[in-house]
């Protein structure tokens, strides 16, 4: 597929999901656009807030969208440029400059208090902007982001930077053929690529401290001043930092006492009591001089391991205005082959991170979790519905971008048949699956502190749920699961529907959730036997009129409670992701409908069905088990038994069964499924240990 072809199927994409979801094509396009670029770990968060004034002079004001990253302070503002047209148009100089121009526009705005003292409270844009008033003094760095359907100009080469009041602001471009490329890389985020020198100096110095070949990896110990780990993360922000060390900052917080009181006032002695950064590259040019070897350019820089330690020197810089050049930071630099760093960097930062107590919970992307709601998503066929004789999958994501993936090898015919089956508007992504399982939760205020955070507790919950009884993760699940997603999918449909809701276009997220955990909680109280009919909803893949006309009620309702003026924070998104906000929300008189009431159904007959799911999941586990052990083959076991033995790490009792195992092969008994789970927990110990 080129790129014409892939913007063909971007403009099908974001048709098709402004008819489905009754919005505008723009708002779609930023929605597409958007949750790519998250999925890429371009920022973590992003909210819609689509505000326009005319500022002095007839200057044009406008953004589309914002995101806070809590962990390098810095401040995203973004802007559509969407063209629409069958064919793809440049994007100029020119336009590039009116378009930071209306962010500039805003940022100055706000900072002199224009748009506050001229625009509506109730409106998004005038928190925003009463936000980034606010916290001038602590924002790092403005980032003005132009997502646009065109093609970049060959003629621009190098944007011109600018600063606001002192502020920094990094101006980047997403056209069309950045997106195409994102997509064809399999989302993987844009490597940083570090040049030593342009930081001032010729190179790191360095000794290779192991080359293990097998492994595909060498590590190198190295040190780097204080200020040129500065400059690198006030450059990238939280970029540079892995994935998982990222998540734990932005809830931990990342600004060390005993960290900043060394580089404060003995920065001489930071190396001698640190423990340094632990950090991975894909690629490295080391030199050799007369004075030793130095790494003089890195690919693909991420820390692993310290990202608080370099978030402290980042913070001092920022907001002390202190030198930090004295400080010597010692690094421990991973170089993993391309293959291999998939696997090996969520390890490695397992692995790093057990000193600050980084939970298993952490590292939940390849949880059995997920891997379980995937195999279901991929043979759990939804029923035919609306008179189709053909039937669909709710397609979950447990790796970026698999769905636009699996199409970008088809042809046009073979892509239609696969959206058949195969639908846009059931795609379910693992944040957007947090989401709807903790509103049902009754955790709205959990669900509104975004995405990242939302994900973590979510990932932690489910691990202490899965290690307790992994059989509840069942096909009963998995459809009542579905079932909650095409009612959170239809809440947002409906909310936008309404004119309440068109005259404000703020808050959807937060009503949307609030919302369902409101109903929910009144039925848990109110009528405790009774719950949803799930099922239903399944069978019918969507929600029935007294639902429907209960979830319009609510959400009204629910927009007045959030915005009310008793609320102790000005700032609605802020006050909804409060506690305080949901216990409030639960004491509320809210307008139930009989009608609705009347449609919920026992959990009694429920519980009859979780419990022979749970069976029927035990059943499978006990299968599969066996599958694995006999796949294996008796000569893995055989070799893993010999390799066990010489190294005395099994007992007697481990040794009769794995002889069992390298054996049946021979006897024609395969082993049980008592056998074959204890021969998995044997295989897991002996791994640990270094066998491969």
């Amino acid at each position: 597929m080129d790129l014409r072809e892939y913007r063909e199927l971007l403009l099908e994409e974001i048709n098709i999901s402004a008819a489905t979801n009754y919005s505008d094509i723009v708002s779609e396009f930023i929605t597409l656009y958007t949750d790519n670029m998250k999925e890429a770990e371009e920022f973590d968060d992003f909210t819609e807030c689509y505000f326009e004034c005319i500022g002095k002079k007839q200057r044009k004001i406008q953004i589309d969208g914002y995101s806070k990253n809590e962990v390098d302070n810095s401040f995203s503002i973004f802007i559509a440029d969407f063209s629409y047209n069958s064919e793809i148009e440049t994007l100029t100089n020119t336009q590039i400059k009116a378009l930071c121009r209306k962010m500039q526009g805003f940022v100055e705005y706000s900072l002199n208090k224009y748009i506050i003292e001229n625009s509506e409270p109730s409106s998004l844009g005038y928190e925003i902007s009463q936000f980034i008033y606010e916290n001038k003094e602590n924002i790092t760095k403005f980032r003005f982001y132009i997502i646009s359907d065109k093609i970049l100009s060959e003629r621009v080469k190098k944007l011109d930077s600018i600063d606001i009041e002192g502020i920094k602001v990094e101006i980047n471009i997403w056209d069309i053929s950045r997106m195409y490329n994102l997509v064809n890389s399999k989302f993987e985020k844009q490597a940083i690529e570090i040049d030593i020198e342009e930081y001032g100096e010729k190179g790191l110095p360095c000794i290779l401290a192991a080359d293990c070949e097998k492994e595909c990896y060498k590590s190198y110990l190295t040190v780097i001043s204080g200020k040129m780990l500065s400059d690198i993360y006030i450059k990238y922000g939280a970029r540079l930092l892995e994935g998982n060390v990222r998540s734990f900052l932005s809830v931990r917080g990342k600004v060390n006492k005993e960290i900043r009181y060394t580089i404060l006032n003995e920065p001489e002695m930071f190396f001698a009591y640190n423990n340094g950064i632990a950090a991975t590259a894909k690629d490295i040019e080391v030199i050799s001089t007369n004075d030793g070897n130095f790494i003089r350019k890195i690919n693909d820089l991420q820390i692993i391991n310290g990202g608080q330690t370099t978030a402290s020197i980042a913070n001092v810089v920022l907001n002390d205005k202190k030198d930090v050049s004295k400080v010597m930071v010692p690094v421990k630099l991973s170089v993993l082959s391309k293959e291999k760093a998939e696997i090996m960097i969520p390890l490695i930062s397992r692995c790093a991170n057990t000193q600050n107590k980084v939970s298993d919970a952490d590292f939940f992307s390849n949880h059995p979790y997920h891997i379980r709601m995937e195999e279901f998503s991929r043979k759990i066929y939804a029923p035919a519905i609306n008179g189709e004789q053909y039937q669909t999958i709710w397609f979950y994501e447990r790796a970026r971008g698999q769905h636009t993936q699996e199409q970008m090898k088809l042809s046009k015919s073979e892509r239609k048949k696969y959206l058949l089956k195969n639908p846009k508007n059931q795609i379910i992504k693992k944040v957007e699956l947090a989401k709807y399982i903790n509103t049902f939760e009754c955790l709205p205020y959990i669900v509104s502190k975004g995405s990242q955070k939302n994900m973590r507790y979510f990932a932690e919950k489910i691990d202490k749920e899965w290690k307790k009884d992994e059989t509840q993760f069942n096909r009963l699940y998995y459809m009542n699961t579905i079932a909650k997603a095409i009612i959170f999918k239809k809440t947002d449909k409906l909310v936008s529907q309404q004119e309440w809701y068109k005259q404000i276009k703020a808050y959807k997220a937060n009503i949307v959730t609030y919302s369902i955990a409101v109903l929910v909680d009144y039925i848990n109280k109110k009528f405790s036997e009774y719950t949803i009919d799930l099922k239903r909803i399944w069978m019918t893949q969507n929600i029935y009129y007294e639902f429907e006309k209960q979830i319009l009620i609510t959400t009204k309702e629910v927009y007045e409670f959030i915005t009310r003026e008793d609320r102790v924070t000005l700032n609605v998104t802020e006050w909804c992701k409060k506690e305080l906000c949901w216990q409030r929300a639960q004491k509320e008189d809210w307008t139930i409908k009989k009608e609705f009431i009347d449609t919920l159904v026992s959990k009694e007959e429920n519980r009859v069905y979780e419990k022979e799911a749970k069976k029927e999941q035990k059943q499978n586990n006990e299968i599969n088990y066996e599958i694995e052990v006999v796949n294996l083959g008796a000569n893995y076991w055989l070799d893993i038994s010999d390799w066990a033995k010489r190294k005395k790490l099994i007992s007697k009792e481990e040794e009769s069964i794995l002889k069992i195992a390298y054996s049946f092969e021979r006897t024609g008994r395969t082993p049980t499924y008592k056998q074959s789970k204890r021969l998995l927990e044997i295989k897991n110990k002996i791994e640990l240990e270094g066998y491969h």
